[in-house]
């Protein structure tokens, strides 16, 4: 029989970032690589959130703004911006951020609902709330991003 306690009490790693006013967690079992802002080709015919397609290292990735998808408006993009690459089983994305804070671990215990600190579209990609040096960090929900109509249609 497995004790459930353990794992309770094992912490987990959060890669911090920004994006607008917040800043969000991914779990770093999803994160494949942080790139700076590369060169991308922008693709016709694809969802707002899509900007485009990049090379890295012979193999082309997308690149998405998920700013439109958590209902906030579309980011304005800088040359400091930083790319994400998420991996989630065979699909990978890089998602546009504003700024990489770092990582956070922490324990599932510690895990808060983030129910009424979000607008309803956001709260609808987060799985809760940690709080580490009086710093809130929302997690991203990667399974619910992954398998939204908007990011689905042209991966």
């Amino acid at each position: 029989m497995m004790d459930n306690t353990a794992h309770a009490n094992a912490p987990e790693r959060l890669s911090t970032f920004q994006l607008g006013r917040y800043h969000f967690g991914v779990d770093i079992q999803y994160l494949k690589e942080v790139v700076p802002l590369p060169e991308y080709t922008p693709l016709p015919n694809v969802e707002d959130i899509y900007l485009g397609v990049f090379n890295l290292r012979g193999e082309i990735f997308p690149i998405a703004d998920i700013s439109t998808l958590l209902g906030m408006n579309p980011k304005p993009i800088y040359a400091d911006d930083m790319v994400m690459l998420l991996e989630f089983g065979e699909l990978v994305l890089g998602i546009l951020v504003d700024k990489i804070m770092g990582m956070v671990s922490y324990l599932p215990t510690e895990v808060k609902i983030a129910r009424g600190l979000l607008s309803p579209r956001v709260e609808a990609y987060i799985s809760g709330m940690v709080e580490k040096s009086g710093q809130q960090y929302f997690i991203l929900d990667v399974h619910r991003l992954f398998n939204s109509h908007e990011i689905l249609a042209h991966i």
